[in-house]
């Protein structure tokens, strides 16, 4: 039976990779370093694939068809679509046999994901897989959620899906190790006059409550008020679904970054099951 390796999550604004000197040195340099760490981490692991949660940006869906799952089947994913992005447009492999046990073993756990030989990767996407395989050559399931259109699943939801995810994972006879991650988030505010404006408070309790394991004060969260802290900030529950998936296992804020530079609080937080745990891991960004 397949295992998950690690899992982890990370912030995907575009200008991370199409224009990176932007932010701040020393705030990009910290930024990047986690995602260092955790790639190394998920190379020493051997995965051999790994399954990737992001939200919809109506690359592959819009309002006159919009699920609020979907899973990619295809032997390949092209991406990304913005060709000012900074990452050459690619084929990237796809594993279709785990993405197909993934679909069934969430049907079977009472979701009904769509499901696409076609899915095209984005920059929700492609940020954070670029940084995890630089060469694009590590076999990838992509599962979109709608992260941001109303009508919106909840952030309970969005837990009980990705533990569903984990066991389907957990019960796949194919690949031994998988990496699984939910990209996304942290606040921000897109197309509105507040654009810019990055609520470090709310992202600070956000990274802590994945670290105390979701309790109820973050799973409750009605979406109008999840809403508050910014109309693209919904893609945290990329970030709940990977956590609930990895539930049991030691998470670790290794980094949050308030780059204004790029619209977007950016954050990396890792989930370590007990027996990967790393000798001298990084402190979370909470202790002292």
């Amino acid at each position: 039976m397949a295992e998950i390796v690690l899992g982890y999550s990370a912030s995907h604004a575009p200008m991370m990779s199409a224009n990176p000197e932007s932010a701040p040195e020393a705030m990009r340099d910290r930024f990047f370093g986690a995602l260092d760490y955790v790639r190394e981490r998920v190379q020493e692991s051997g995965a051999q694939a790994v399954v990737l949660m992001s939200g919809e940006h109506f690359t592959n869906f819009f309002l006159d068809n919009l699920p609020q799952l979907s899973v990619g089947i295809g032997e390949t994913h092209l991406g990304p679509v913005e060709k000012w992005l900074g990452i050459p447009r690619t084929i990237v492999p796809g594993h279709p046999d785990l993405a197909t046990a993934i679909l069934s073993g969430t049907m079977q756990r009472g979701f009904q994901p769509s499901v696409s030989s076609r899915l095209t990767v984005d920059h929700g996407f492609m940020t954070v897989y670029h940084q995890l395989s630089p060469t694009m050559d590590l076999p990838l399931v992509p599962i979109v959620m709608n992260c941001t259109t109303p009508p919106l699943m909840t952030l309970r939801q969005a837990w009980d899906f990705g533990a569903a995810v984990g066991a389907a994972i957990r019960d796949f006879d194919g690949p031994d190790r998988v990496a699984l991650v939910g990209a996304g988030g942290l606040s921000h505010f897109v197309g509105e006059p507040r654009v810019g404006d990055i609520d470090e408070d709310f992202d600070l309790w956000f990274l802590r409550q994945l670290e105390l394991g979701c309790p109820p004060e973050l799973l409750d969260i009605a979406n109008d008020e999840l809403m508050l802290a910014g109309n693209g900030t919904g893609e945290v529950r990329a970030w709940v679904a990977c956590a609930a998936a990895m539930q049991g296992t030691r998470t670790t804020a290794l980094n949050y970054e308030p780059i204004a530079e790029w619209i977007n609080g950016m954050g990396v937080v890792l989930h370590e099951p007990h027996d990967r745990e790393a000798a001298e891991a990084p402190a979370s960004i909470f202790v002292p």
